[in-house]
């Protein structure tokens, strides 16, 4: 699957930029993602399958357009395919095989699926974009995501809606339940500006009324409970972050800044070697540091 990678930083006027995050917003106008329930009557996926070329190449442009206007225009009107081709019955079963610059999540139960995708500004900045659609026989229901992740004050412990989003790329999806309540834990990433990278362990679940919310205090870093967990990293980092079904755990790499003169500075931080994984229990994930002298005999991780 193929995203956008970092580009050398280009200085843009502050103008560019809040006129980009305008246009693009108003292709998330309050109504546009609102509860539909008209569906179209059509037992095919010709609709579809056109409406699928057209968004493959729009695709295209926003991973790949030469200037940010082209970007931030194919952006749009990528927006208002999406949300068009969604209305139609059935396209909950249709694949999308050619959006390949596009993460396409479906969990286990088939609830819902995710879809996310980046747009890169002249800024090396990002803008994150989302639609969750559910699976619904008689109706349809689709919720856009708004990137608002740059006002999110406690992004390791405030609990978000579908407005108020930690924008990422999810690229892996884990379902269990506790209590008849479904949790679906989403790994996601972040390329955050040309110095850092984040990685994020989401979860998500749904209210009484079928909003989608993410966050929950669910995971125990060293006896402080946090919503979400929170990877920060050097831009020229690779850090592992995944959910292990045969182990049964969250495993993921320990940064690390290559002196301790530079501790808190996260652009410096890289992958030491060592890993320490999140594994569940009675309605926590807890997190365990593995021995470095012997991996097989882990640790429950004390916060210093």
């Amino acid at each position: 699957m193929q995203f956008h990678t970092k580009k050398s930083v280009v200085n843009v006027t502050k103008t560019m930029r809040k006129t980009a995050i305008f246009v693009l917003l108003l292709a998330f106008q309050t109504h546009s993602f609102a509860i539909l329930r008209q569906v179209k009557d059509t037992t095919n996926f010709d609709s579809i399958r056109n409406l699928e070329f057209r968004l493959e190449g729009l695709s295209n442009n926003i991973l790949n357009g030469e200037d940010q206007a082209t970007r931030i225009t194919s952006t749009y009107y990528f927006i208002q395919n999406l949300k068009k081709v969604l209305r139609i019955k059935n396209s909950f079963n249709y694949e999308f095989k050619k959006l390949k610059t596009i993460s396409i999540l479906k969990p286990e139960d088939e609830k819902f699926r995710i879809f996310t995708w980046n747009l890169l500004l002249d800024s090396s900045k990002y803008m994150y974009f989302g639609v969750i659609q559910m699976n619904d026989k008689d109706s349809f229901q689709i919720f856009g995501l708004y990137d608002s992740s740059r006002y999110v004050k406690k992004p390791s412990y405030d609990i978000l809606d579908h407005r108020h989003w930690m924008g990422a790329l999810y690229y892996q999806i884990h379902t269990y339940e506790y209590k008849r309540k479904k949790y679906y834990l989403l790994m996601g990433w972040d390329g955050e500006d040309a110095y850092l990278n984040k990685k994020y362990i989401e979860v998500l679940t749904f209210d009484k009324q079928g909003a989608p919310k993410f966050g929950s205090p669910i995971f125990d870093n060293g006896g402080d409970v946090q919503s979400r967990m929170v990877f920060t990293f050097a831009e020229e980092a690779t850090m592992l972050l995944h959910y292990d079904n045969k182990e049964k755990q969250i495993i993921f790499a320990n940064t690390v800044p290559p002196n301790p003169n530079l501790k808190g500075q996260f652009r410096y931080y890289l992958p030491d070697g060592t890993y320490d994984f999140f594994k569940y229990k009675k309605g926590y994930w807890i997190r365990y540091s593995y021995l470095f002298q012997d991996a097989k005999n882990p640790q429950l991780y004390r916060k210093e």
